[in-house]
C-alpha cells in the first residue's frame, strides 16, 4: 500500500505537468465540490463505483490542497490524527447535517439509504 507520502509526490508530478497554478483554497473548495457529489451520489443510491470515484477525486483535491499549503510529513499527520480520532463514533453528528451544505441541490429532498428501501440507479 502506498503511503500518503508517495500519493502526495504523485499529486505534485500531475500539478506540474498541468501547469496548475492554483492557491489552496482553489482546491480546498474543489474537495468540498468532490465530497458533496459524493455525498448526493451515495444518498441518490447511484452505482457504488461512481460514489467511490467522487470520493477518490476529493482525496486528489485534498492532497493537492495539501501540497499548496507546504510540505508536511503526511504520514506522520494521518496517523497522528488517527490517533486522536481513534474512538470517534460520530453519535453526536446529526444524520442530515450535509444537506445544510449542499445549497445549490434543486432536486427534491432524497431520503437517506435505508435497509427497507429498494436500490434505484440513476443513470
Amino acid at each position: 500500500m502506498t503511503s500518503l507520502e508517495g500519493h502526495k509526490h504523485r499529486v505534485k508530478d500531475i500539478m506540474k505537468v498541468n501547469g496548475w497554478q492554483k492557491t489552496p483554497n482553489v482546491t480546498l473548495l474543489e474537495a468540498v465540490k468532490k465530497i458533496i457529489e459524493a455525498t448526493d451520489k451515495w444518498r441518490s443510491c447511484y452505482p457504488p463505483v461512481e460514489v467511490t470515484k467522487s470520493i477518490t477525486e476529493s482525496v486528489f483535491f485534498l492532497l493537492a490542497t495539501c501540497n499548496e499549503i507546504g510540505d508536511f510529513d503526511l504520514d506522520k499527520i494521518l496517523e497522528e490524527t488517527c490517533e486522536a480520532y481513534k474512538s470517534y463514533d460520530f453519535k453526536d453528528v446529526p444524520d442530515d447535517i450535509i444537506w445544510s451544505f449542499i445549497t445549490y441541490q434543486s432536486e427534491p429532498h432524497t431520503p437517506y439509504r435505508s435497509p427497507n428501501r429498494p436500490r434505484e440507479f440513476k443513470p
